[in-house]
């Protein structure tokens, strides 16, 4: 069984804590019961996260070992504003719930837990929004 983790800019400074919060430690966890899982980032999420300088540093090293998605195809983003539309999401959260629901991600990680659920219910997703 393959799991999808999507990650969000508040979801990948929690995967690449030293200590992550006990909620991303269980979905750890599940990716590593499950044998095979896929930790996935929408490249725009990266100019969210970043800043630029050494603080950097923990986030560029989960940068290496998990999947940037770091293109966006006009079907996929056509998607992600269909989702928007009506909403007060902003284009990044649009972007990365539109990749939890394409890619049937089992969980997406966020500090913006009403905004994605919200968004991934509009696609018929299933993911769980795991809040940090």
């Amino acid at each position: 069984m393959s799991v999808t983790v999507v990650l969000d800019g508040a979801g990948l400074h929690a995967w690449a804590e030293r200590r992550p919060p006990r909620q991303v430690l269980a979905v750890m966890e599940v990716l590593r019961r499950a044998g095979a899982g896929r930790v996935l980032v929408p490249s725009v999420v990266t100019v969210e996260a970043l800043t630029g300088d050494a603080r950097d540093a923990s986030v560029n090293q989960v940068l290496k070992q998990i999947d940037v998605q770091e293109h966006l195809p006009l079907i996929p983003a056509r998607a992600a504003a269909a989702l928007r539309q009506g909403t007060d999401s902003s284009a990044v959260d649009a972007v990365v719930a539109e990749a939890a629901v394409r890619t049937r991600a089992a969980y997406l990680i966020t500090s913006d837990a009403n905004d994605l659920q919200t968004l991934i219910d509009r696609g018929a997703g299933r993911t769980a929004v795991v809040t940090v």
